[in-house]
């Protein structure tokens, strides 16, 4: 409340506790001759505000399945472990949701996220992002308005279609309700803001995200890749330390801690974190050129030559493993070529996931602006 001469000024403000989320605010500017009145006109406005506002909703609502919202909850707990067994065991639960109750639309939302994480496995973007988009579809014909279903479709757009004008539409949609969920942020900043390279605005959202679930492990894993694409090396490093101190099993955390350590030239403790993601996830194609690079750094070019000689499952898992390998050896243009072949075979994560945090290195290469153009990309922007 602010007052001049006999001017009298309330804001009006309501937020949500639990998250401190902003609900709505109104000015009132009215003249001091009677306070008592002012009070009165005021608490009036806003009841009649609030009652209009946030009067209950008397669409009917379908009843929540307790029982298929805790697998649902279990699903997400599995998925975010990153290894052949907690993916598996994460498609069982929400198999499990679905049959519980077949008209729940987050269990499909949830498949489509499970579709799309295939990739750290080496999936074909062809064949998982197709599986995530049939699934997200599905979610939006049982719930339209539901947010986490217009994310999944905007990753997709997105990463996998280059339409970055759809993905804007979608994310626009998931991201205007008042009260938007935390994970909702994070697919925003990991799969729209970073590949666009809108790098200072994704490390926002992550901190964001992180004030609401702070023991996140993916959470900090994706704020690190903020950081490392906006050139914050230490505070990169603590992000990625810490996402495996919340959970020493997860496997992408150690694979990209050991790459940043390796890019730096800490190849004694890369090696030893590259080490602890191939433990976790053997079969990963990130995991092998991880490792394959800090055993080279280490002076074992033996074994990195046999884990480079394993078969992989297509093309696009070789160009990943390659891209790996090449950029923690410091083969840049190697690893830009590898990245071209890469994004031929429509392999989704490589902007948010090789380019932008890598970007700093990968562009003393001549081939870097052709690289930008092919992936429909321009440099990253680091407000």
């Amino acid at each position: 409340m602010r007052w001049a001469g006999n001017r009298l000024r309330v804001t009006a403000q309501l937020i949500h506790a639990a998250d401190g989320m902003h609900l709505w605010s109104e000015r009132y500017d009215r003249q001091m001759e009677d306070l008592f009145a002012i009070q009165d006109e005021i608490a009036a406005a806003i009841a009649g505000e609030l009652k209009l506002r946030f009067a209950p909703d008397t669409r009917p609502r379908r009843q929540l399945n307790l029982k298929a919202y805790e697998a649902y909850l279990r699903h997400r707990q599995f998925l975010w472990g990153f290894t052949p067994e907690s993916l598996r065991q994460s498609r069982e639960c929400l198999e499990r949701a679905i049959a519980l109750d077949p008209g729940y639309a987050l269990p499909y939302v949830g498949l489509a996220d499970h579709h799309i994480s295939l990739f750290w496995s080496g999936v074909p973007s062809d064949e998982c992002l197709l599986r995530a988009r049939d699934f997200a579809l599905r979610a939006l014909e049982l719930d339209p308005e539901l947010a986490h279903a217009h994310a999944m479709m905007g990753i997709i757009a997105g990463l996998y279609e280059r339409n970055w004008e759809e993905a804007k539409r979608s994310f626009r949609t998931a991201m205007s309700s008042e009260a938007v969920h935390w994970h909702v942020r994070s697919l925003y900043s990991c799969f729209h803001l970073q590949p666009l390279g809108l790098v200072g605005e994704a490390r926002r959202q992550m901190e964001s995200v992180l004030e609401d679930d702070p023991l996140c492990q993916v959470s900090y894993h994706a704020l690190g890749v903020a950081l490392d694409a906006l050139g914050l090396e230490a505070e990169a490093e603590t992000a990625w330390k810490r996402s495996v101190e919340l959970d020493p099993g997860f496997s992408i955390g150690w694979m990209h801690l050991a790459m940043h350590q390796s890019v730096y030239g800490k190849h004694a403790e890369a090696r030893k974190s590259a080490e602890r993601a191939f433990t976790l996830f053997p079969t990963s194609p990130y995991v092998i050129g991880a490792l394959a690079g800090a055993l080279e750094a280490t002076g074992d070019t033996p074994r990195a030559r046999e884990l480079l000689s394993r078969p992989l499952p297509d093309a696009s898992c070789t160009a990943v493993t390659q891209v790996c390998y090449h950029l923690v050896s410091g083969n840049i243009d190697e690893a830009v070529r590898w990245i071209g072949k890469a994004a031929e075979r429509n392999f989704a994560p490589t902007s948010s996931f090789l380019v932008r945090p890598y970007e700093k290195f990968l562009s003393k290469s001549q081939a870097w602006p052709a690289l930008l153009a092919q992936l429909g990309l321009e440099p990253a922007f680091t407000d």
